[in-house]
């Protein structure tokens, strides 16, 4: 456990890292942009691509390929776990350049699928196909990326493929702040930035693959039979593990719909709800897939039981808090990070509402993620398929009914309680192969809903007294971060008097990195 604790708080570091990054983007993107037609634009075209990185990038394609080419690695040597790749590789890259093409020559068609409320022929529909044009490479990039990822992470190196995201941030954020401005369209620049940063992101993993022989041409076979197994699950594999990314799609599909700005005012509070989302939960499930995977095939189940029921416990334990400090300092935070320039206090509002809602479902986005990785690393893709389809369904549903009584905050209400349907059927129907022990893991979750619940109080009541109106910049950014601490300081002061078994686990985890 505890070397399995350290890689995810080696994960954890990097991915703090490119998160900081993506807020200062999205913070540039706000200062410059604002919530107006372009900024609109850029987030529907930008949408698609968001969603392959999501589903790709963040390891969701893995669950698919990682499992069997650790299989293959452990039972049938390295020979034969490199030809695996090489044809998972030139699969993916002519499945990538095909899409490529067809997005080239159906663009508008895309568009007015993705983006129904936008009127055709008017200037943000137009702007909205140029940016999907230009992004369009970032696709085929970021499935190679993605593919370099799983390999690596396979092979244990997880620092360089989470290093990856840092280098797209930080280009995105130079193209925003130097290219952007030499355009008559200055969000054209930003488009640029992405499909650039997409190649940065992809070209620091190569050498790593090449070092380790993982891009080595096998001799006289293109394709390993086990290329077939993965292509046969891939897409049940992203669907399973997908249902929150496409509501958040499918929640700004509706949004189109509504006023101008609202497509931007779901991208910030899902940015924003997207931090503790993907440092705690993701790279614990990235660390987590191979070590499952491998344990699986060796056929030690008891081992992948603890590994599971610690892993979850503790990302609970982490999360819960999380989601409720972002409902206690919500327009705070929202304030403090995006209320600058043409971002202005309706922006702010809006933003803050779509993230309350959006947050209170944080504890079922993560715990989705850990069990739909439990059920791939026993190749078990049927639950979390059906799981996912039903959540789908629901968000459509619940996304009808609500958008005209409850417009924006009905769509993002509608995310979290599918995502919450969802996850309770994947915890109910956990393999019978492993023996998680449900009970513990559901009273785990309630100590720290109870605790979290308090906390939010306290902080929000600290947040009346410390952040007064009309402070300057730098004092409201040290009061939210303040209430913060204080809110910190509580939850794991009442879990170090009542003696929690996760603070013990956790702590026994990072005495165990130390010697």
């Amino acid at each position: 456990m505890s070397k399995i604790l350290k890689n995810t708080v080696l994960l954890t570091i990097l991915t703090f890292a490119s998160r900081v990054l993506g807020i200062i983007r999205d913070v540039i993107i706000a200062m410059y942009f604002g919530t107006t037609s372009q900024s609109d634009a850029f987030f529907i075209a930008f949408r698609p691509f968001d969603l392959a990185r999501k589903l790709f990038s963040e390891g969701i394609l893995s669950v698919s390929f990682v499992p069997i080419f650790t299989e293959t690695l452990e039972k049938e040597g390295r020979s034969k776990a490199i030809t695996l790749a090489f044809s998972f590789f030139c699969f993916l890259s002519l499945a990538g350049v095909f899409i490529v093409l067809t997005g080239i020559f159906f663009a508008p068609v895309i568009i007015k699928i993705i983006a129904p409320g936008f009127v055709v022929h008017s200037y943000k529909y137009g702007l909205t196909i140029i940016l999907f044009k230009i992004m369009l490479p970032y696709f085929w990039l970021v499935l190679i990326a993605a593919f370099c990822m799983g390999v690596l992470n396979s092979l244990g190196n997880f620092g360089v493929p989470a290093l990856a995201p840092v280098v797209f941030n930080l280009a995105v954020v130079w193209f925003a702040l130097m290219i952007s401005k030499y355009f008559d369209t200055p969000i054209m620049g930003l488009a640029m930035g992405v499909t650039i940063g997409g190649l940065l992101q992809l070209l620091i993993q190569v050498p790593f693959m090449i070092r380790l022989g993982m891009l080595k041409i096998p001799l006289l076979q293109f394709f390993h039979p086990r290329i077939f197994k993965v292509i046969k699950i891939m897409f049940p594999c992203m669907i399973g593990a997908a249902a929150f990314q496409i509501n958040i799609a499918v929640a700004a599909f509706f949004a189109s719909k509504l006023d101008e700005g609202s497509v931007s005012f779901i991208y910030y509070a899902d940015r924003l709800v997207q931090f503790p989302m993907a440092l705690f939960a993701v790279s614990a499930a990235t660390v987590l897939l191979p070590e499952f995977s491998k344990k699986a095939a060796l056929g030690h189940m008891d081992e992948i039981s603890e590994l599971f029921s610690n892993g979850v416990r503790l990302v609970f334990f982490i999360t819960i808090p999380a989601m409720a400090g972002l409902m206690a300092l919500d327009e705070k935070i929202v304030a403090l990070l995006f209320g600058y320039g043409v971002f202005n206090a309706i922006a702010i509002q809006q933003t803050a509402d779509c993230l309350v809602f959006l947050s209170s479902g944080l504890w079922a986005f993560t715990g989705s993620r850990l069990f739909v990785t439990l059920y791939y690393a026993l190749s078990n893709i049927r639950i979390p398929f059906y799981s996912s389809i039903i959540a789908i369904l629901l968000n459509l549903i619940l996304c009808f009914l609500f958008i005209d009584s409850l417009g924006l905050k009905g769509l993002v209400m509608s995310v979290s309680i599918s995502a919450m349907v969802g996850l309770i059927i994947l915890f109910i129907n956990i393999p019978g192969v492993v023996n998680i022990n449900k009970f513990e893991i559901v009273v785990s979750a309630c100590r720290s809903f109870f605790l979290s619940v308090i906390m939010f109080f306290l902080v929000k009541q600290a947040a009346v007294f410390i952040l007064t109106e009309g402070s300057n910049k730098f004092w409201f950014g040290t009061g939210v971060v303040c209430c913060m601490c204080f809110g910190m300081i509580f939850y794991f002061s009442i879990n170090f008097f009542i003696s929690s078994p996760e603070l013990k686990l956790l702590k026994k985890g990072l005495i165990r990195n130390k010697s």
